[in-house]
């Protein structure tokens, strides 16, 4: 039965996002006169940017720095990052048009709800969403369940009639507890443990490849 709703992941899945958050905090520290390396600066892209920032300051010896302010600042650089240079995956714009009324679509995210609305307005892609659920959503991150069970709330659809587009070991993890199918998306990692027993496709190209692990295997791409 093809899926009511597909609930897609954003940073990793959508979004081309790694660099966006490796440039934005190495930017925003530097105002402090720190030079962070780029093998430290990606830990952000798996951390939630408080908690990047408070073992960053740690690290350094820092116990009263303004964690919300450079949060803050990082953030605005971030989305000024995302508007100028929208960065989906190729397959994305594609995948999200050969959904279009076969469908519901949906952004389930741990980011900030401004940076997956950037980038979708830049891209394109805002008609083609119902719904984003984001960090300031729910109180538990992935790999808890929480974003996924409040979008299938607000979309009022069974989790047995949705599928969930993942690419981390959190964000399936986050969809298995919540009752979801879920399809792991590899983009540049290969397929591995990481996987799990959900279904795997290494990235949205070709399309009907993505359509028919999706649920939907009579659709002609072309």
């Amino acid at each position: 039965m093809a899926p009511t709703a597909v609930l897609f992941d954003f940073d990793g899945v959508i979004a081309d996002a790694e660099n966006y958050h490796v440039a934005a905090w190495q930017r925003t520290l530097v105002r402090m006169g720190w030079e962070v390396a780029d093998e430290v600066a990606a830990r952000a892209v798996e951390q939630d940017d408080h908690a990047f920032a408070a073992e960053l300051f740690a690290d350094r010896g820092v116990v009263e720095a303004d964690l919300d302010g450079w949060v803050r600042k990082k953030q605005e650089l971030t989305v000024r990052m995302i508007r100028l240079h929208p960065r989906a995956y190729p397959g994305v714009a594609e995948l999200f048009r050969a959904l279009a009324g076969r469908t519901r679509i949906a952004v389930v995210s741990t980011t900030w709800r401004e940076n997956v609305e950037a980038l979708l307005e830049a891209a394109g892609l805002a008609d083609a969403v119902e719904l984003i659920v984001a960090k300031e959503d729910v109180k538990a991150l992935k790999p808890a369940p929480d974003a996924y069970v409040r979008a299938l709330k607000r979309l009022r659809v069974a989790a047995s009639r949705a599928v969930a587009v993942e690419d981390s070991p959190r964000g399936l993890a986050a969809a298995e507890a919540a009752g979801l199918r879920r399809l792991a998306v590899g983009h540049r990692r290969e397929a591995g443990d990481w996987v799990g027993d959900a279904d795997f496709v290494p990235a949205f190209e070709p399309l009907a490849d993505v359509l028919a692990q999706l649920g939907f295997p009579d659709r002609n791409p072309a």
